[in-house]
């Protein structure tokens, strides 16, 4: 690893480790989302789907997952999950985050698997989650755990945006230590969006979607200058490739959009921030995306 990325690596696992102490640093970035931008608002629920006379009721739900994006080190990136209706939308939302694999092949969870939700508690902006002793038998290093914790953190707040805070129990204990790096005695808050999100989300389509030529696809991001660059890729040919200006640069998190004007087919939609000191490709994300007449 890289200089710079051990010194991302490493001033990300200072900020996780101080996550359960608040966050309320005046020169820290906005709480990660809601932002207090429209423009920059990705919201964490999306219309429930309306049952046909064969399936029951389902609601998407948002789970958070992890991938190692490079030079950021490891970063979360959302999912909509169809899941049944149900009145305890947070234990839900963290049963899909330990069983369900995530959609998209580039992210992953390192929580390990067989981890049961024993109760799930919510009073007053403070959701305590109490997991199976299976929970605690995770192993990764101090960054990848701290991003782990907050994986779980954010899920329960989308779930429920009441909650401010989650309280973290293992076979109905608190422990000192998640995997052995970072200390879950306390309740703990999401960590500022700079830090924890990854830099460039492609939001819709999602991955394996579709939208139609002439259409626009759609994302945030928190990249210097605001500016996402992107790419239609098919058979390993760039087809189209242009940039977008978000509506905020970094250390805000800003909407960006880019137009579809590829001819139907399938692709692979790329969406980049070029490095100011070489031109290479930063941040890069990808999605599977089929376009339509």
């Amino acid at each position: 690893m890289s200089t710079p990325i051990r010194t991302a690596a490493a001033v990300l696992c200072a900020a996780l480790l101080l996550a359960g102490c608040g966050g309320d640093d005046p020169a820290a970035p906005p709480p990660p989302e809601p932002t207090t931008s429209p423009a920059a608002t990705t919201p964490d629920t999306e219309p429930t789907t309306e049952p046909t006379d064969d399936q029951q009721e389902t609601e998407a739900r948002a789970v958070y997952y992890l991938r190692d994006v490079q030079p950021a080190g490891p970063r979360l990136y959302r999912e909509f999950h169809a899941r049944p209706a149900t009145d305890d939308p947070v234990r839900d939302a963290v049963e899909a985050m330990l069983s369900e694999p995530p959609k998209d092949p580039d992210y992953t969870s390192l929580w390990p698997d067989g981890v049961d939700v024993l109760d799930v508690r919510v009073e007053s902006g403070l959701a305590t989650v109490d997991l199976s002793a299976r929970a605690g038998e995770g192993s990764a290093g101090a960054v990848f755990e701290g991003v782990s914790l907050q994986q779980l953190v954010h899920t329960v707040t989308a779930a429920d945006p009441s909650v401010q805070r989650v309280q973290l129990l293992v076979d109905g204990a608190t422990r000192e230590t998640l995997w052995g790096h970072v200390d879950v005695r306390e309740p703990v808050e999401r960590a500022p969006q700079a830090e924890i999100l990854g830099p460039i989300w492609i939001i819709e389509p999602g991955e394996g979607g579709s939208v139609p030529t002439g259409g626009e696809v759609s994302g945030v991001a928190t990249v210097f200058e605001a500016t996402v660059s992107w790419q239609w890729v098919q058979d390993g040919r760039v087809v189209e490739e242009g940039f977008s200006t978000a509506s905020e640069g970094a250390p805000g998190r800003g909407e960006w959009t880019a137009p579809v004007e590829v001819p139907p087919g399938d692709y692979e939609l790329r969406a980049f921030s070029e490095s100011a000191e070489d031109g290479s490709e930063m941040f890069v994300e990808t999605k599977r995306v089929t376009v339509t007449g």
